[in-house]
Order: C-alpha cells, then structure tokens, then sequence
C-alpha cells in the first residue's frame, strides 16, 4: 500500500498567494517595467495588447495564460488602438521541495491553445480564488504600526485561510493541467544528497555554513560533494547559498516589517552592512530602497 513518506522532500509543494486581481484596462493603460521575485500568471479574457518580457515583445490575446519568471523584467506596453483590455492577475511563492517552481518546470511564457469550454473553467476558478481572497482581505484588521504576517488569526479567519489554500491548489492544479503539455514530460531526477543539502540549506540559512558542513552532512568529501553539486544543479553550492539568502531576504523585506539588521541575521549575514553590500551586489539597489520600492508601487501586475 502506497504511503507518502514525510522526508520526500521533492513532492512537498508549497503554495503562498500575493494577491489576485480583476484587471479592466483602458488602451492607453501601462506599467512597467516591474520585477517580482515570484511567479506571476495572467488570464487574458479580452481585447489584445503587446507585454515586454525581458525586452522581448509579445502579443497576447484573449484566451492566453501568461506566466512571469521571477527575476526577470517585464511591461506592458501602450497601445494607440482597440478597446478595454481584460486580465486576470496572481502573484503567489510557489516552491516544490526547496526549489522555485521555475527551477523545477520550465512553464512557457505564453500558451495560447486552450478551448473555449477550457477558458470559461479556468475563468471561474480564478474568479471563485479572487472571492475568497477578498473575503480574508475583509476578515483582518489593519492596525497602525502592526504587520499582517504578525497576526494569528481567530478560528473564523483561520477557516477563511484555509477555504482560500483550497483553492489556491485547485486553481494551481488547472493551470498546471492546461499547461502540462507545453512541459517537458521527465523532470530530472536528483541526486537525494544534493536535495537533502539544499534543505539543509533552507532551515539553517540563518546559521553561517560551510562547504565542509554542507558535505559533511550527507557523508561525502568536500570535493565530491561540490562535484555532485555542480553536476546536478550547475552551480557551486556557495553560489547556490547566496542566491538563497537574498531571495529569503526579498521575501522577508517584502512580507514582515522586521529592521534590516534583523534580516540580515535571519539570512546568516556577519552583521548590516554585509548584508547591505551583498543585497546591492545582487540587485542593484540596497535593501531599504527595495522595500521602499515595494511599499510605494501598486501590487498585482
């Protein structure tokens, strides 16, 4: 009889929305460019427009699922001509394991081959999603000085929490079905000490870690267990650690209010400034300006 083992780390799928929006937009309407660092789809239901992906142009029309890499810039672009244009729009973390949902499934940027019967289904999961995330939007109190990720909720907005998981999964499930046969069919398997690094990794980003650590703990030699690494993901495991602990930084400037300096110790940097200099290196701007920006832009691109 089949039982899902706890410690399969690469079938634990872990979802978190952003926010789900109902997009009506006049022609001359734009954006951009704008950088998420998580996934981000759109439905389009009608008229057509031209978005700029990593500046590359593309049309998209009525019927198309658009999917935003995280990282990667994209716009939508002014039009002269035509009528409304009609989205909808999800931002949410999405991780399988350890990893990005990017880095397991190369999702295309634009599938345009769904029946009509196909969009009309996805059409109203999305709009059942958007429901219920407005409905938790209502339930919790906005008070001055407190952050949302520092609330715990009462049993009503808890089930309210829950009814929105359920059909963050449904909704996720259709959208993977539909796009299922744009990828590729085998996923790469991984070598089970590279993933159980890799979760290491994850649950001890705060600490500082070493090579010798990292191979120490799945029992190989530092040299092999870099060749193992490398080999399976294409990078050295502290280039791997680094990334890591910027996007862990992202998210926590994004999601808390927590001071720099507590972040910087939450994603094992010697101290601010550290934090700072490498933050900046990465993205280009340092981590204040970051969240500033986070905090003064309009979300749901």
């Amino acid at each position: 009889m089949f039982e899902l083992d706890s410690n399969a780390e690469g079938l634990k799928f872990q979802l978190h929305i952003r926010w789900v929006r109902n997009m009506l937009k006049p022609r001359d309407f734009t954006f951009g460019p704008v950088i998420n660092p998580f996934p981000v789809f759109w439905l389009v239901l009608d008229g057509s427009r031209e978005i700029e992906i990593a500046e590359k142009r593309y049309r998209v029309a009525k019927g198309d699922i658009v999917v935003f890499t995280p990282g990667i810039p994209y716009r939508l672009v002014p039009a002269t001509a035509g009528g409304l244009f009609h989205y909808m729009s999800l931002g949410c973390e999405a991780k399988i394991g350890p990893f990005g949902l990017h880095e397991v499934y190369p999702l295309p940027a634009i599938t345009s081959d769904m029946e009509r019967c196909e969009l009309e289904a996805l059409a109203c999961e999305w709009r059942q999603l958007l429901d219920r995330f407005e409905r938790l939007g209502e339930s919790i109190p906005i008070r001055e000085g407190v952050a949302v990720s520092d609330l715990l909720p009462d049993p009503a907005t808890s089930i309210l929490l829950l009814k929105l998981q359920e059909a963050l999964y449904g909704w996720f499930a259709k959208v993977l079905a539909l796009l299922q046969s744009h990828i590729p069919e085998h996923t790469r398997t991984l070598d089970q000490r590279v993933l159980r690094a890799c979760v290491y990794i994850r649950e001890h980003v705060h600490e500082m870690i070493r090579l010798d650590d990292l191979a120490a703990h799945v029992y190989l030699s530092p040299s092999h267990f870099n060749y193992l690494f490398r080999r399976a993901l294409g990078l050295p495991p502290a280039e791997y650690l680094r990334h890591y602990r910027i996007q862990h930084a992202k998210e926590l400037l994004i999601r808390t209010s927590l001071p720099i300096g507590e972040i910087s110790a939450r994603v094992g940097y010697d101290g601010q400034s550290q934090f700072s200099r490498a933050f900046r290196k990465a993205e280009g701007k340092g981590p204040m300006a970051y969240r500033r920006e986070w905090q003064l832009r309009e979300p749901g691109f």
